[in-house]
């Protein structure tokens, strides 16, 4: 029994309840000395003892600061010191608000006023409850050391009979001690106890409400919901403009040329009229197709049904299976060397006919914008242990800043009269993006007006 009555004196969070009730009294001390000055000056303006000083509202904003400390005070001790959960102090706000909404928000929130009470309640009640607590602590530490001490002296004394004492000194010296341990025992339980109901004020004093909370992140989640869905819509809207304004002119083509050969009746035409026509017919016919076919590739990533084959490809066969298939075009086409710099055999853990599409569209994106007599490069390099990265250069005339956040963008064209000139639907980069990201990698891409670009693609190391 008495084993169990004096384990409280051995426990570690003992003494941390005693600590959590006496840090108020140097908070409070500073903030009712705030808080009288303020009651003067507010008590003087409203009797008219005295007109409204500049002391005034420096006082009231220096007790607002004070009141917000506490509580930041407080927040702080329960997370830290009992892993507390608390609700944060007002619902997420859009950012760069005004000063006035932010003041109009402030005044608004109940937690600004909960708190508020928080910190009189605090004032009232738990500054003089930690004043008691240091005072029990006092009486109990002090009271038994000095009576304790006391009666061992005088029991000394009484066995050595020199000087003569009183017999009953010691007997109640050690009843003393005995009252003040027993003082000492009962402050450490009753810090134990209000501890956990400071615990609870703060709970529901200094955060929002479990119930506002759940509603403002139902709010938040709606807000998402709508704005996702709106990005959805202005998109199927743009898909749909885009790829009418696409279709246009390659079936504009098609049926001059195909009504050209119906008239050939009427019209003597020539065979190598109708061979350049045909040739004609069957290069918008298969523009037709590619744009089909990036179109389905997109639909398959947005649903999340692109097909990938993941395995172990080495980038830097990949690489250089793509310079083999591209640079005689781009030499006899453009006059632009393309070089290989691969880094050996570097394994990719990526689908090896998606990574080769990706490098082609980059690749060919990069002869396009490069001027004739210029360099485009496909380097393979090892970041660490985890990452390789496979980049594309060239020298052309590189991109505008504030393009660069738009390239990725379907149907988004830098240069339209020369991008429409070489047969490109704007397509290449969303679709690279897409199958990057598939495949559990990142493209990005450095470049400055003037200065050429170089598109990276970062694969994790298989």
């Amino acid at each position: 029994m008495l084993r169990r009555i004096l384990a409280v004196t051995m426990e570690r969070r003992t003494y941390i309840c005693v600590a959590y009730v006496l840090l108020r009294l140097p908070l409070f001390f500073g903030f009712l000395a705030i808080g009288a000055f303020l009651f003067l000056a507010i008590g003087t303006f409203l009797f008219r003892a005295r007109p409204l000083t500049l002391w005034t509202p420096l006082l009231i904003v220096t007790a607002a600061f004070a009141c917000w400390g506490v509580v930041v005070f407080e927040r702080a001790l329960a997370r830290r010191w009992y892993g507390l959960q608390l609700a944060p102090l007002a619902p997420e706000r859009p950012p760069h608000r005004s000063l006035a909404w932010q003041a109009a928000d402030l005044i608004t929130n109940p937690v600004t006023w909960k708190s508020v009470a928080y910190t009189i309640v605090e004032a009232l009640v738990g500054f003089p409850f930690a004043l008691l607590v240091l005072a029990g602590l006092a009486l109990g530490v002090l009271g038994t050391v000095t009576l304790a001490g006391t009666g061992v002296l005088g029991a000394l004394f009484a066995l050595l009979g020199t000087p003569p004492v009183d017999p009953f000194l010691s007997l109640r010296s050690l009843a003393g001690a005995i009252l003040c341990f027993g003082i000492l025992l009962i402050t450490l339980y009753v810090a134990r106890w209000v501890t956990p109901l400071q615990l609870m004020f703060v709970r529901a004093m200094l955060g929002i409400s479990q119930t506002e909370l759940a509603l403002k992140a139902a709010q938040a989640q709606v807000a998402a919901e709508h704005a996702r869905a709106e990005v959805a819509d202005r998109s199927r809207r743009d898909l749909v403009l885009n790829v009418s304004h696409e279709l246009r002119n390659p079936l504009a083509t098609i049926r001059a040329h195909v009504e050209t050969l119906r008239d050939s009746e009427n019209v003597q035409q020539s065979e190598a009229d109708r061979q350049r026509y045909l040739e004609v017919l069957n290069r918008e016919t298969d523009r037709l197709s590619g744009l089909v076919d990036e179109l389905l590739t997109l639909a398959s990533a947005d649903t999340g049904r692109l097909e990938l084959e993941m395995a172990m490809v080495d980038a830097s066969a990949v690489a250089t299976e793509v310079h083999d298939a591209m640079a005689p075009l781009a030499l006899r086409e453009r006059h632009i060397r393309l070089i290989c710099r691969p880094e050996g055999a570097v394994s990719v853990r990526a689908d090896r006919r998606r990574l080769a599409q990706v490098l082609m569209n980059l690749v060919r994106n990069a002869i396009t914008h490069t001027p004739e007599g210029g360099l485009v490069a496909i380097e393979v390099a090892t970041v660490d242990s985890e990452i390789v990265e496979v980049a594309v250069s060239d020298t052309g005339l590189g991109i505008e800043p504030n393009e660069m956040d738009k390239i990725f963008e379907r149907f988004y064209r830098s240069d339209e009269s020369r991008s429409r000139a070489t047969g490109g639907f704007g397509l290449g980069l969303a679709i690279s993006r897409e199958m990057v990201t598939a495949m559990g990698g990142s493209i990005r891409v450095d470049s400055s007006s003037g200065q050429g670009s170089r598109f990276v693609v970062t694969l994790a190391r298989a």
